[in-house]
């Protein structure tokens, strides 16, 4: 099920955790482009379920940020039809990297990005 975009998008998240701003957003609007189309696109409202959870965390905590693993999880296969998949394949990775406040910081700024080129990509 994995595709090109989801690899590329994971093979960069390191940088992005980093803190490469250049990289985030170029991999935020790619992402959040893939994910605004086609027949299996996402609605804005499937994300921001997921990206309210992580937007309420106000600091770096491993427990509960593992704790979303299982709820990206079920909204997978929930919604069987669309990227959400793709979506919890690449979260789901940047959760495992996460280490550090750091980390936790552009992990947030990050989902926020994908959601808001999600948007200006046409999703609904």
């Amino acid at each position: 099920m994995n595709n090109k975009i989801v690899e590329d998008i994971k093979s960069n998240l390191d940088e992005i955790l980093k803190g490469n701003a250049e990289k985030m957003v170029e991999c935020a609007d790619k992402f959040g482009k893939y994910l605004s189309k086609g027949r299996k696109k996402l609605t804005t409202s499937q994300i921001r379920g997921i990206f309210s959870r992580v937007q309420r965390m106000q600091k770096f905590d491993s427990n509960k940020l593992n704790l979303l693993r299982p709820y990206l999880a079920y909204a997978a296969g929930r919604h069987k039809d669309t990227k959400v998949k793709d979506l919890q394949d690449v979260i789901d990775t940047a959760i495992k990297r996460v280490k550090n406040e750091e980390h936790f910081e552009n992990f947030k700024r990050f989902f926020e990005a994908i959601l808001a080129y999600h948007k200006f990509h046409g999703g609904e």
